[in-house]
C-alpha cells in the first residue's frame, strides 16, 4: 500500500487501525516539526535533545491514535500541540525528582539526526527503520498492552487510564511495565 499519496488525516486513521507503515510515513513527515519543537527547550535544565525527540515522536503517535477529524482541527495543528505538550511534560518531569519515566525511555539512534541532514535517500532509510520498529512493536505487544500504552501516550493519569481501559490499576501498571521492558529490548 502506498502511503506517500495519503493525507495526514488518512494516515492517522490507518495508524488507529494498526498499520505501522502509516505511522512511519507520518514520522518522516513530522520529524522536522519534532526537531523544531525540541529546539524550543534547549538549555541546561532541559533533557537531552534525543530524549525530547523521542517524547515528540510519542506525542505524534498519541496524536495519530487520538485524532478525530470531526472535531474541526487539522491534523498538523493537533499533532503540533500533542508533540509540544508531550515535550513540556518531559521537561517538567526532568526538572522534578520523579523523572523516572524519562530515564527509562528508549534513546533514538544518532542515525536519525544524520539521516535528516544527509538527504532524501537517508530519509527513506529512516522511514524504513520506523516501519520496522513499529512492526516489531505491534507484533510484540498484546492488545491489553497496546491499550495501556495508548492511554499512557495520551497523557492520562494512572487511575483514570486504568478506569477508562476497564482494568484494575495493578493490571494497568503491569501492562505498562511489560511495554517498557519490551521497548528496552528493541
Amino acid at each position: 500500500m502506498e502511503f506517500q499519496d495519503r493525507s495526514d488525516a488518512q494516515l492517522a486513521v490507518l495508524v488507529q487501525r494498526g498499520q505501522g507503515e502509516a505511522f512511519a510515513e507520518l514520522s518522516a513527515r513530522y520529524l522536522g516539526l519534532v526537531r523544531a519543537k525540541a529546539r524550543l527547550f534547549e538549555g541546561a535544565a532541559a533533557p537531552d535533545q534525543e530524549d525530547l525527540w523521542q517524547e515528540g515522536l510519542l506525542g505524534l503517535y498519541a496524536a495519530a491514535i487520538s485524532y478525530r477529524p470531526e472535531k474541526g482541527a487539522a491534523f498538523s495543528t493537533y499533532a503540533g500541540t500533542c508533540v509540544y505538550n508531550r515535550m513540556v511534560s518531559a521537561v517538567r518531569r526532568h526538572g522534578s525528582s520523579g523523572n523516572r519515566p524519562l530515564n527509562e525511555s528508549v534513546p533514538l539512534e544518532d542515525a536519525g539526526e544524520a539521516a535528516v541532514e544527509a538527504g532524501p535517500e537517508s530519509l527513506v532509510e529512516l522511514r524504513e527503520e520506523f516501519r520496522s520498529f513499529y512492526d516489531r512493536l505491534d507484533v510484540s505487544l498484546s492488545s491489553l498492552e497496546r491499550r495501556a500504552l495508548a492511554f499512557y501516550l495520551n497523557g492520562y493519569g494512572r487511575k483514570e487510564a486504568a478506569q477508562l481501559a476497564g482494568m484494575s490499576l495493578r493490571t494497568y501498571d503491569n501492562a505498562l511495565h511489560r511495554v517498557k521492558a519490551k521497548l528496552k529490548r528493541f
